[in-house]
């Protein structure tokens, strides 16, 4: 994955561009030292003069309130907010007109941001201030006062809590009375920049020093690297939250969630100053120091799926191979490509207005089906379905493009990550986003019909746990009745409940546990720790803590910090590892676990015996004893715990054998 710079044609700007803003995917607003406001369209390379400030305004800052907000309603209005060094914040309306100035603080406002919600503004200034302020420009309240200047502040995503800084410290300070307010020591240099990540909560921060560093919430710090030997400028997250970009003299590195550099542009453009991402995520523009305004898209993403890899060469183009037979292919797409997901026999592409359903066999004959919003998020696939989180919608739509589900999650989808969000062939599960410790889950139609879903359906029901809930993730085979979904809480505890259990009792597997990931061919469960990689093949039951011939536990120290577990294939898992975008595969040795599993799920006893008897290895037969007494196979169960020395069980069994053959003469008498 890296940025491609377009051409840079000659400086529209005289002087140094300080801000741009994008109002479209096509549209992009830049402003600088000579006054001038203009208009760039990347549909047709053209540049417009929109107008002409006044000669004592010089902007440090500029923001546009976008078509369609969080909710995913339309604004009453489309405006432009500019800060300038009078102390001043300017609403202009798309025409250049100004409609408001008002007087926010003494000395420079050095920033001005619309909320997400645009319900407010939020500015900040040399004289220490941070204020909120309404639309129309009423002071509503000054959350802060200080005698440092303030040079960064943010909304938090869902527009209750505001993050800025005071010299080397983050601040984040709640909107809400009486709220814990958190700061810590972030830099040894004083902070220039920051953001906020909508879907992970994240926090960037980039400092005089050149030391990029990502926290979350909770003042951890999950990374930190000295990317650049001058100041980090500017830095922004992308709008899906996979990616951010930041800016430094003559710099500009894209670089992925955890904070690994993925690509780094030498440009002779001088200090950027301002970053900001097109509302697809697959475009940014950059305010440059020399007149110019940079625009770069993504290219080279990569994707892979068992003998399938897929990358995408351009903004509409992407080259699909099959590597068993080395057949390849070029797929053309009329507009740019937003959102890639490849499994599951499918390949499923999102672009501005249209979404494409390709079979992995017949690639050029796609389903294709128009999409609402024009944002894409995130894209799940499951054996039967698929899942299209946009802005303000989320739908579940079958292979064939029919729509299956469109169930109501409130507002801010386009903030959940893909921890928040799971798939199954039959279900869909989503953390409450405003109240954490509930779990919603939704019974999905066959594809056979559509029909559209919301809170009230009898279909829907809730998984309540007592703490905070931070990761989901449902299984992919089986039947619906025995659909099980797994979570981590805050604690890092995992715990695994079966959906249709009308007592829905959480069962703990484990602690400290990173991440986690079903297969797609098993009821095999992954989970990755610090050191270890661990497998439960059989979930359902932990009142017998001593038998663990059901665990793997695979050592593996060479993760790095905060990994991540992608996929499980043929026994090889592929973990993103902390320290950047590198797939590390790791081979679990659980093939033979997953063909017993597959036998059993398949009512082949005899078969998953024999191998057992084969092998002799005592995981085998302890994943058959498990399943064999859940499936009332008493024989194989009573050989198996056999084998595993576990006698209990074994005369328990017996017993249970013996009391039906006493049945079973009685009622023959």
């Amino acid at each position: 994955m890296r940025l491609k710079v377009s051409s840079l044609k000659n400086a529209k700007h005289v002087g140094a561009v300080i801000c741009v803003s994008w109002n479209n995917t096509e549209d992009v607003f830049s402003c600088g030292d000579d006054h001038k406001l203009l208009k760039w369209n990347l549909a047709t390379n053209e540049c417009m003069i929109i107008t002409i400030l006044p000669d004592d305004l010089f902007p440090t800052g500029l923001h546009l309130l976008s078509k369609i907000n969080s909710t995913g309603k339309k604004p009453n209005s489309e405006s432009i907010l500019i800060s300038s060094t009078d102390g001043k914040f300017h609403i202009v309306n798309l025409n250049g007109r100004i409609e408001k100035s008002i007087t926010a603080h003494q000395g420079a406002c050095l920033v001005a941001l619309w909320s997400p919600n645009a319900d407010g503004i939020l500015t900040a200034g040399e004289d220490g201030c941070v204020k909120v302020w309404s639309c129309n420009g009423l002071l509503r309240s000054t959350v802060v006062e200080s005698d440092v200047p303030c040079y960064v502040a943010v909304w938090s995503p869902d527009s209750n809590s505001i993050l800025y800084t005071k010299r080397h410290q983050l601040i984040i300070h709640p909107l809400q009375a009486k709220s814990k307010i958190i700061k810590w020591w972030a830099h040894d240099a004083v902070i220039l920049s920051a953001g906020w990540n909508a879907s992970n909560n994240f926090i960037i921060s980039g400092d005089e020093d050149g030391y990029i560093k990502v926290w979350d919430t909770f003042q951890q710090l999950m990374f930190s690297t000295k990317e650049f030997v001058q100041p980090c400028t500017s830095i922004s997250w992308s709008p899906h939250g996979d990616l951010f970009v930041a800016g430094s003299y003559n710099k500009l590195s894209l670089h992925s969630d955890d904070g690994w550099p993925n690509s780094i542009l030498d440009l002779p453009v001088g200090s950027i100053y301002d970053v900001a991402w097109s509302p697809d995520g697959t475009q940014l523009a950059a305010a440059c120091a020399d007149g110019h305004v940079v625009f770069a898209h993504i290219i080279e993403r990569t994707y892979n799926w068992k003998n399938f890899t897929c990358t995408q060469t351009g903004r509409k183009v992407i080259a699909i191979k099959d590597i068993t037979t080395d057949e390849s292919d070029q797929l053309d797409y009329p507009d740019c490509v937003v959102q890639i997901a490849l499994g599951f026999e499918h390949l499923v592409v999102a672009t501005v207005k249209q979404c494409f359903i390709h079979k992995l066999t017949s690639w050029n004959t796609p389903v294709t089906f128009e999409h609402k919003d024009g944002a894409v998020n995130m894209i799940l696939l499951a054996h039967r379905c698929m899942c299209i989180v946009e802005r303000g919608r989320l739908s579940v739509y079958s292979y064939t493009g029919r729509l299956l589900a469109s169930p109501q999650f409130g507002s801010r989808l386009e903030a959940r990550g893909r921890t928040y969000i799971s798939l199954g062939p039959d279900t869909l599960a989503c953390i409450d986003q405003t109240n954490p410790t509930l779990v919603h889950i939704y019974d999905l139609p066959t594809a056979t019909y559509s029909i559209s879903r919301g809170t009230t359906d009898s279909t829907s029901s809730k998984l309540k746990h007592y703490i905070a809930v931070c990761s989901i993730a449902l299984s992919q085979t089986g039947p619906i009745n025995e659909r099980q979904i797994a979570l981590i809480d805050r604690r890092r505890d995992l715990m695994v409940a079966s959906v249709k259990d009308p007592k829905q009792k959480l069962l703990v597997l484990s602690r400290a546990v990173l991440s986690i990931v079903w297969s797609t061919e098993s009821e095999l469960l992954i989970g990755l720790k610090k050191d270890n990689i661990v497998c439960w093949a059989y979930q359902k039951n932990n009142t017998r803590p001593e038998l663990t011939t059901t665990v793997v536990s695979i050592p593996s120290s060479n993760i790095g910090h905060n990994p991540s577990i992608q996929s499980i294939e043929n026994g090889v898992a592929s973990i993103f590892r902390g320290k950047g975008t590198t797939v590390m595969h790791v081979s679990l040795g659980i093939v033979h676990v997953e063909m017993v599993l597959k036998y059993i799920a398949s009512n082949m006893w005899s078969e998953a015996l024999q191998l057992c008897r084969t092998l002799k290895d005592t995981k085998l037969w302890g994943c058959l004893a498990e399943l064999a007494l859940e499936k009332n196979q008493l024989d194989i169960a009573e050989e198996a715990f056999k084998e595993v020395h576990q006698y209990a069980e074994v005369f328990r069994i017996q017993h249970i054998k013996n009391i039906r053959n006493s049945n079973s003469k009685i009622s023959n008498d």
